[in-house]
């Protein structure tokens, strides 16, 4: 028993192991194709032209890393009742362009689901690498259209091991060339032709984000919508609503969406409804009654999109904006009808993998060669040193022999004071000696010998007082005394020898 569920754990931890290598290497591969022109962060600006009955409507918008911004939106008005010329929509989308300064921007024109006709076709599964020529060739089977006389364009629905179901849409060209070649007058060109119904369920999924969603318009008595999963368009309606009250429609429309909810085979619990009605609360609350399904009113959701400048519009035109969401939006994969079912494989880009490869050849090259390299910067960066400071050795060996110089003559000067005392010293202690009634005419100092000549009232008197001084010695007459009667004093000259001299030990240190 233990053995099992050990079993069991170790199996369910190499399955998550296993999912997490395949996220790992699902998200390594998009990292490493991507390219500068990746969706994801190429800028790109786009103008968006829906067709309506009276008038234009364009709304301008950008994409900057996946982020998408309305920046503009106009409605141009013309011939109530009808649906505009092509002078009408080459003069509108001449003025939106100069109006929004979108002189870059991809122009993309949105057709009514009337012009268009939409077909569910099933072809084997041996046809999957020639699609677009056999969609081509069996066009006019399909549809009024040869391939020659139509733009068209197709969808995958479904496939399992021995067929695969498609979804086609196309239009004359008779009624569209005359709107290309007008544009072309005014130097436009189209980037995508869509039809209303893909372009507001291009919308609808942007704003529900995740799941399936069956969406619908109703505008003047006119109602189309189509279902959307895993993001594509995989089925549509289209149809007018019957003349009467409006709960009369509210009925018949949603005998429609229900009519489409059953025919799924999904989860009626996971379909959300987006609806484009505008209708009073009352009809509100009827028409989710009727509905088996979440229904949403486009105009009271999020959209999660920043509006720079919605002019003057009373409401945000939803077809417009969802035809810009279905080109700019990364990952889309929308209806493009000047595709004519020729569907372009986008190879996944090297760029980014052929840098990342040459980062790291350098580096490994790098790393093989960096010891030795790092070795002779190391040597070199040794011998620079030494060569910058064999200068300042030099100049400190030359400080060196200064300052030995200076402490030796400091050592000299030192010396000389501690080995003689000063003469100031010796003039004291000879004026601190003698009596008062002493003067002195002359005094010589030399190195050993201080001599003193003067008069004194006894001249034998001051000799003892001076051998017993700490700074003298050997004190003697240098000549005889001689009395002086006028002054009545002995005048006399003695001489004495410095005590201390050098290489002898003298009191005065003592007394210090």
């Amino acid at each position: 028993m233990k053995l099992e569920k050990y079993y069991s754990h170790i199996k369910l931890y190499f399955f998550k192991m296993a999912s997490l290598a395949v996220r790992l290497g699902r998200f390594l591969r998009r990292i490493l194709s991507l390219g500068l022109a990746d969706d994801r962060i190429a800028p790109l600006q786009a103008l968006s032209v829906v067709l309506e009955n009276g008038g234009v409507c364009i709304v301008h918008a950008s994409r900057f890393f996946s982020r998408i911004k309305i920046r503009g939106m106009q409605r141009y008005y013309f011939e109530k009742g009808n649906y505009p010329t092509p002078e009408n929509v080459a003069s509108a989308v001449t003025l939106a362009v100069n109006e929004f300064r979108a002189m870059h921007a991809q122009i993309i024109l949105v057709i009514p689901k009337s012009w268009t006709i939409v077909k569910t076709a099933d072809f084997p599964l041996s046809v999957m690498d020639n699609l677009s020529d056999v969609v081509s060739y069996e066009l006019d089977r399909l549809t009024p259209f040869a391939a020659a006389r139509a733009f068209y364009d197709f969808q995958m629905i479904s496939q399992n091991d021995h067929h695969l179901q498609l979804m086609i849409a196309a239009v004359n060209r008779d009624i569209l060339e005359p709107y290309i070649a007008a544009l072309k007058e005014k130097k436009i060109s189209l980037s995508r032709m869509t039809l209303s119904t893909s372009a507001f369920g291009a919308l609808a999924d942007y704003v529900q984000r995740s799941g399936d969603i069956v969406f619908a318009s109703v505008d003047h008595g006119e109602y189309e919508g189509g279902l959307i999963r895993d993001h594509r368009w995989r089925a549509s309606f289209t149809g007018k609503l019957p003349a009467g009250d409006e709960q009369a429609q509210i009925r018949f429309a949603a005998e429609e969406i229900n009519a489409l909810l059953d025919g799924i085979d999904l989860d009626k619990g996971k379909i959300d409804v987006i609806i484009d009605w505008r209708l009073s609360e009352k009809s509100v609350l009827l028409l989710r009654d009727s509905i088996h399904a979440k229904v949403n009113f486009i105009g009271k959701m999020d959209l999660n999109l920043p509006f720079l400048n919605k002019g003057d519009l009373p409401e945000v035109p939803y077809p417009a904006v969802g035809g810009v969401l279905e080109h700019l939006r990364p990952g889309g994969a929308g209806i493009n009808l000047l595709d004519c079912g020729r569907h372009r494989k986008d190879k996944p880009a090297m760029f980014l993998t052929i840098i990342l490869l040459v980062i790291l050849a350098v580096l490994g090259l790098f790393w093989v060669l960096s010891p030795i390299q790092v070795e002779e910067w190391k040597t070199q960066a040794l011998d620079r040193e030494i060569a910058a400071r064999r200068e300042n050795v030099r100049k400190v060996e030359i400080v060196k022999k200064d300052l030995e110089r200076v402490e030796k003559e400091l050592t000299d000067i030192r010396e000389f004071k501690t080995a003689r005392p000063l003469v100031l010293n010796l003039l004291k202690e000879i004026t601190k000696i003698l009596p008062k009634n002493t003067w002195l005419t002359r005094v010589r100092i030399t190195d050993s010998i201080v001599e003193i000549e003067g008069y004194a009232a006894s001249a034998t008197e001051i000799v003892p007082k001076l051998e017993s001084s700490d700074y003298f010695k050997k004190v003697e007459f240098a000549s005889s005394t001689a009395r002086d009667t006028r002054l009545n004093a002995d005048r006399f000259t003695i001489k004495m020898e410095i005590e201390g001299l050098p290489g002898e030990k003298v009191k005065y240190e003592k007394k210090k």
